[in-house]
């Protein structure tokens, strides 16, 4: 579908809803569908970035690095 089709049907549903609903009710549509899509894009839900790890991944998890002691005072 392309961008044009899309604006096209987008602007002919609002403009249908527009004339049968309120004003009103659409822009609190609208608003809940934006207030979704901000919840949904948060980091936090995204996952992990690495979808194959590499083998140097591995070899790293398997080995345990001793902890440092800070140097400073």
């Amino acid at each position: 579908m392309n961008l044009d089709k899309l604006i096209t049907i987008s602007v002919a549903v609002i403009i249908a809803m527009s004339v049968t609903m309120n004003l009103n009710e659409i822009q609190t549509w609208i608003w809940r569908a934006q207030a979704k899509l901000i919840y949904e894009s948060r980091t936090e839900s995204w996952g992990s970035p690495r979808f194959f790890p590499r083998e140097s991944d591995k070899q790293e998890a398997k080995t345990e690095k001793p902890e440092r002691k800070s140097t400073q005072f």
